[in-house]
């Protein structure tokens, strides 16, 4: 049975009309109409909530209906989450902040002015590139590479002394290596 029939099939099990149906999901009666015709869906949160009302397991409420599970799959993998969103954030602002950098002194790897906006704009992208789900691992391990060596050419531009760049270098070589192996043992990235 699909899930529009299942729906109404249980509805009228409930001696309960579309509109008190509507009204106890807190949606228009269109909505149920249109669900229970097959010329749309609920999404997952109505689901969920039809089969508390309904007093159906969630396989018993959509098994058999192959479009709706087919359509549940497609809108799964196009819709974004909050962290994906994030991660896009993070990488524009990461560009702009290192073309403004460009545009506001001269592209010089010595200049600790252009530098802070280089390494800034860096760290974004790599931060931006992290926290979107399914990134390759070559790509996020890219990301802190350059980040890594960009902060490296910052602190010697900065012309401090000795003794502070060398801790400095190894500070940034250790953070690098350690997030290197995160990424690697991590399930959250692609390989």
């Amino acid at each position: 049975m699909d899930l529009g029939n299942r729906i109404k099939t249980e509805r009228e099990k409930l001696n309960i009309s579309q509109d008190d149906l509507a009204q106890k999901m807190d949606i228009s009666r269109q909505a149920i109409s249109k669900w229970e015709t097959g010329s749309s869906y609920p999404d997952i949160e109505k689901i969920l909530r039809l089969s508390e009302i309904f007093n159906l397991s969630l396989d018993e409420l959509v098994k058999g209906d192959k479009n709706f599970q087919e359509n549940l799959i497609k809108e799964g993998k196009t819709n974004m989450s909050g962290l994906t969103i994030l991660g896009y954030v993070l990488i524009a602002l990461g560009v702009i902040t290192c073309i403004w950098g460009g545009g506001q002194y001269s592209v010089n790897l010595m200049d600790p002015n252009f530098m802070s906006f280089l390494v800034g704009g860096l760290f974004l992208v790599t931060v931006g590139i992290a926290v979107i789900r399914n990134v390759p691992s070559w790509l996020i391990l890219g990301a802190i590479f350059v980040t890594g060596a960009a902060t490296i050419v910052y602190m010697v531009g900065l012309e401090m002394p000795i003794y502070a760049l060398l801790a400095g270098i190894v500070v940034i070589l250790g953070l690098v290596l350690w997030l290197t192996t995160l990424v690697l043992k991590s399930n959250f990235y692609t390989k």
